[in-house]
């Protein structure tokens, strides 16, 4: 049995204001815990793509970090960052 996954992507904002990433949405760590989820327990998958929610876990940062902070989506991503998790610093984003 094939699960279909639904993946939302929105237009977050301007580039400089996103974290960016390297590979397709679909490859996303969230989006893959959310498809392993779905498919054990056999429900479809409907994801919408946050990539600071992305930035987070692949960082180890406490989830809300970035989405919830007073300047997200206001000020430039490295700025957001700075004032956000300051001894993160400038970090590619990776998969790993």
């Amino acid at each position: 049995m094939t699960i279909p996954a639904i993946i939302i992507c929105t237009d977050w904002s301007p580039d400089d204001k996103v974290p960016h990433f390297p590979e397709p949405v679909s490859e996303w760590l969230t989006v893959t815990e959310e498809r392993e989820a779905a498919v054990k327990n056999r429900l479809p998958q409907v994801s919408i793509a946050n990539p600071f929610a992305e930035y987070e876990a692949r960082h180890g940062l406490e989830p809300g970090t970035l989405t919830k902070h007073p300047l997200h989506g206001k000020v430039p991503f490295n700025e957001l960052l700075a004032a956000a998790a300051p001894d993160q610093g400038e970090q590619p984003c990776t998969k790993d």
